[in-house]
């Protein structure tokens, strides 16, 4: 044997000598580099009692560089996202976030971190979750577990933390404590003990001692009892109709924990609004109900959400436990049967199951008490009805249990010989309800008795004294008008009856536009239907719906633009009761010293009159002056905010258990 050949022998003796030491030697002080992995998501070392959950699988690629997102050149070039950036609400929200701040000393405590390591390629480059429990006084109050895969400089980092001398925590004066499986991390920086334990390829990071227990009894128990093995997670998420990646975000929240630890209490929507929309809602539900939410949330090219919300059933109302029970409606006859009344361009489609009598006695008591005894008074004034409950109960006899919505752009031509109208800007809504068997006869009549109901509804035509109430018709059936100034934008209600539908607008184009686009649809008078955006988000519904709203935002830019002046004046909030005291004072004080205002001479106290109201309208100039452009760039920043989304459907299907909440919306960021 040459001598070359003797000395490459004993290298290769001694490399594979130090190499098998060092391998024994590595396995025993931190761990062994062939162990397997954990072999399930991340979620099986979660305890199936915690009252959140929240994961994200391929988490490292949705970053270009921690912290920032790979998504954020796109999202920076987009003209909403410009709006929002630039805007003081963006500034405000930021301010009471620490947002900046946040992101300074992430970025700092990152440059601290070993030459070479990225966080992700550490903790969360792959699946990431967060779950916990839920405790009385506020979020902050939450005990908390961070579960993460890791790779090997992750599993190396977190083994390290039994030597913190090597790796300098005495030095920032942080102290360990080696526990059974864990170590807990205490003192210098950290405002609260940190516990960290690494479970084969996965790590685990918890405020709280017992979650990083449990996830180690999980392991050993092979995940009985785990978030993972649960029904919750299986049917919910595992189960669920993923994208092909199978990266959403999964969702789980105990709601009635939720509420208690953020001290929500009192019912919302609220039924004690003023307003008519809230005051509706409410009465079909209450937030109050929900028990437990799970589901998925995507956000590629907008954002797309699954939930499915356990109801409480002692909770609920009776009207709330009817409506629940009926039967939703599948995606197929929303697109066939529904959705062909709907004009293509709308701007809101919703469609409704509920017993129309349910619907009517919830709308007339959300009204304001004076203007539902109004309403009253007028009908019995007719000699057919003895209250309001009787002609609820004749309307519920003649429709079937659901109904339809719609809202367009009101860009139809005005008819100077049509109803008078003042200008405000409005958009075209029409309401379909459909007819039950012999229904047509009952609304024909009823229509007939609210037209002769005349100026006591204040209806009024052309001319004083003329009556506002006119029959017309399209397509061979024929429908009234109801003209009266009360109507904003169009002077006018027009309703009809076909074999099917009742239809009520306010708008006569509007009308014959929801008739044609019915009988006729494409070319002349296109269908919501016949949108392929619509129909496909539709037809996915796997649980149909009780309740459906299409939302096409671009499409009521232009009225909501026209609303904007408006919008801006009313929300000037004045307290002029206040204002007017204090000018009084000060006039008299400065002008009339020594005297009260009843010591005025009359003619002291109509210049003082004079004075007052002369300085209450500098008053009220200067404030329109200053507030009202902040206030109109305010509601413009919304609408741009608005008009980022392209689409939307929102689906919800119903029984006396459970919610099942689908929510689609477009919003890409190309266009």
């Amino acid at each position: 044997m040459s001598r070359k050949s003797r000395l490459l022998r004993i290298l290769l003796t001694i490399l594979a000598v130090v190499l098998f030491a060092g391998y024994f030697a590595f396995s025993t002080f931190f761990f062994s580099p062939f162990e397997s992995g954990l072999g399930v998501d991340v979620s099986a070392l979660v305890d199936d009692r915690v009252d959140f959950f929240v994961a994200r699988a391929r988490l490292g690629e949705e970053f270009d560089s921690f912290p920032r997102l790979a998504v954020m050149d796109e999202l920076e070039a987009h003209p909403a996202w410009e709006t929002w950036a630039d805007s003081p609400e963006c500034e405000t929200l930021s301010a009471s976030l620490g947002y900046d701040e946040l992101m300074q000393r992430i970025e700092a405590e990152l440059e601290q971190l070993p030459a070479g390591v990225d966080l992700l390629s550490v903790f969360g480059g792959r699946d990431l979750a967060l779950a916990g429990y839920l405790r009385p006084g506020g979020l902050e109050q939450a005990e908390w577990a961070a579960y993460g895969t890791l790779s090997t400089t992750g599993k190396l980092a977190i083994s390290l933390l039994s030597y913190p001398g090597l790796i300098g925590l005495d030095a920032q004066g942080i102290q360990t404590t080696e526990n059974e499986g864990y170590v807990t991390l205490s003192g210098g920086p950290l405002q609260a003990p940190l516990h960290v334990a690494r479970i084969l390829d996965a790590g685990v990071v918890s405020s709280s001692a017992e979650l990083v227990v449990r996830a180690i009894d999980l392991e050993a128990r092979q995940f009985e009892g785990s978030f993972f093995a649960g029904a919750t997670y299986h049917d919910r998420i595992r189960m669920a109709d993923r994208n092909d990646a199978a990266d959403e975000i999964e969702l789980f929240v105990n709601s009635r924990a939720l509420m208690e630890t953020l001290q929500l209490t009192g019912a919302w929507p609220d039924p004690n609004s003023p307003d008519l929309l809230p005051s509706l809602a409410s009465k079909f539900f209450q937030v109050g109900a929900l028990n437990r939410l799970v589901g998925i949330l995507g956000i590629d090219d907008g954002l797309s959400l699954d939930l499915h919300a356990k109801l409480s059933s002692e909770l609920m109302t009776p009207l709330q436990m009817r409506t629940y029970k009926k039967r939703a409606v599948s995606g197929e006859d929303l697109v066939d049967k529904y959705a062909v009344f709907a004009p293509k361009d709308v701007s809101l489609f919703l469609y409704f199951k509920c017993d129309m009598g349910d619907l009517l006695h919830q709308v007339f008591n959300s009204m304001e008490p004076a203007t539902r005894s109004l309403v009253e008074e007028r009908f019995q004034a007719t000699g057919k009805y003895r209250d309001l409950g009787e002609l609820i109960d004749e309307v519920d006899s003649a429709l079937l249990d659901h109904c339809i919505l719609m809202i367009r752009e009101n860009d139809y031509p005005d008819d100077p010989t049509g109803p008078p109208h003042n200008d405000e800007p409005v958009p075209a809504v029409a309401f379909v309800a459909f007819l039950a068997e012999g229904g047509g006869e009952k609304i024909d009549e009823l229509r007939h008795t609210i037209g002769m109901m005349g100026a006591s509804i204040g209806l009024q035509g052309r001319e004083p004294g003329t009556s506002g109430f006119y029959s017309n018709k399209v397509g061979g059936y024929s429908f009234n008008e109801y003209w009266t100034p009360h109507v904003d934008g169009t002077g006018v209600i027009a309703a009809g009856t076909t074999q099917e539908v009742v239809t009520v607008t306010n708008s006569i184009l509007m009308y014959n536009h929801v008739r044609k686009t019915f009988t006729q649809g494409a070319p002349t008078h296109p269908r919501l239907s016949e949108r392929p955006d619509f129909a496909a988000l539709a037809r996915s519904s796997e649980k149909g719906a009780n309740l459906a709203v299409w939302l096409n935002p671009r499409a009521s830019l232009p009225t909501l633009r026209k609303s904007v002046q408006r919008w801006a004046e009313d929300g000037i909030e004045i307290d002029w009761g206040y204002e007017r005291a204090r000018v009084e004072d000060k006039i008299l004080r400065e002008d009339y010293a020594g005297k009260q205002r009843q010591e005025l001479s009359p003619m002291e106290a109509g210049d003082f009159e004079k004075a007052v109201d002369a300085r209450i309208e500098e008053i009220d100039q200067e404030i329109r002056r200053t507030q009202i452009p902040a206030l109109v760039d305010g509601y413009e920043r919304k609408l741009a905010y608005l008009g980022a989304v392209r689409a939307g459907l929102l689906t919800i299907a119903a029984d006396d258990r459970s919610l099942d909440v689908a929510l689609r919306l477009v919003v890409p960021l190309e266009e």
